[in-house]
């Protein structure tokens, strides 16, 4: 198995559902018509492939769209000296342990997280995105399971939560199983982190509780979404019904290279009635 997205860092997890209560709207996703992201470290290059790849949620219509640039046409930059939030998404690469790995902040929850801080990070992509810089490999990227990662976190970073939430797959779980080998080796999860991460129940009574999304009680669609790039993949010994689990992803390489229809749709029921002008 492969180390799955989502290894926050506790002090992230921490301050992103904080006491501070959001203010506004109630709910996760953004009630404006841009959503910035800054990055520290990488490349232009690099930029570039992200810039493309985040695009695939807005490029089915709706009010919102990323803007990865400022006026001049340059990529947007934040720093671990900034005071003020250089950007709604601030994307850090960091490889160093304790902030590695693959993770977002789950929409407004990352207006939480201290300016100098970052609310998402791709792990090593610098280096292990070479093979496509300068649309090299195309169709190799849209394979790959890093594009997949990107779609999962800024799905993430607009407030979407993961499928697996969804009651037919929380029965079908072995939530203490899958729960127990997250916070081992290659994943090294905390209990809090793993917790957010598999277990509904608590992460809707933190969201009902910091973004006042009214969501102890959430709408589900009638059946979970196999294809949705917002869906774990565990070992079939993870789940009550093995191999036949309604909660294993129904894709050809065991994660979605693409959105679903429920994934784009989930954008457009969101995003596509902004009251916000910004």
């Amino acid at each position: 198995m492969r180390q799955l997205p989502d290894a926050m860092p506790a002090a992230i997890l921490s301050q992103m559902i904080s006491g501070r209560k959001l203010v506004g709207m109630p709910g996760l996703t953004w009630n404006r018509k841009v959503l910035t992201v800054a990055f520290d470290g990488g490349s232009d290059v690099l930029y570039e492939l992200l810039e493309q790849t985040a695009q695939e949620w807005t490029s089915h219509g709706g009010a919102m769209k990323f803007s990865f640039r400022v006026k001049n046409g340059q990529f947007r930059h934040w720093s671990p000296q900034d005071t003020a939030p250089a950007a709604a998404v601030r994307v850090s690469f960091r490889t160093d342990e304790g902030h590695n790995g693959y993770w977002s902040a789950v929409g407004r929850m990352a207006e939480n997280v201290d300016a100098n801080q970052p609310t998402m990070n791709l792990d090593g992509f610098p280096e292990k995105l070479l093979r496509y810089f300068n649309g090299r490999n195309p169709t190799a990227w849209r394979s790959s399971y890093e594009h997949s990662v990107v779609l999962h976190e800024f799905g993430h970073a607009l407030g979407l939560a993961h499928e697996h939430f969804h009651p037919e797959c929380q029965a079908d779980l072995r939530l203490a199983k899958a729960m127990a080998w997250l916070m081992k080796s290659p994943n090294n999860w905390t209990y809090d982190v793993a917790r957010f991460n598999m277990d509904a129940p608590f992460y809707f009574s933190v969201t009902a509780d910091i973004a006042k999304t009214l969501n102890s009680h959430p709408v589900f669609s009638t059946h979970i979404d196999q294809g949705s790039v917002m869906l774990y993949s565990f070992l079939d010994e993870f789940y009550k019904s093995g191999a036949k689990s309604p909660c294993k992803p129904a894709v050809p390489l065991g994660y979605a290279t693409s959105l679903s229809k429920s994934d784009i749709q989930f954008y457009l029921d969101k995003y596509t009635h902004i009251q916000s002008p910004f």
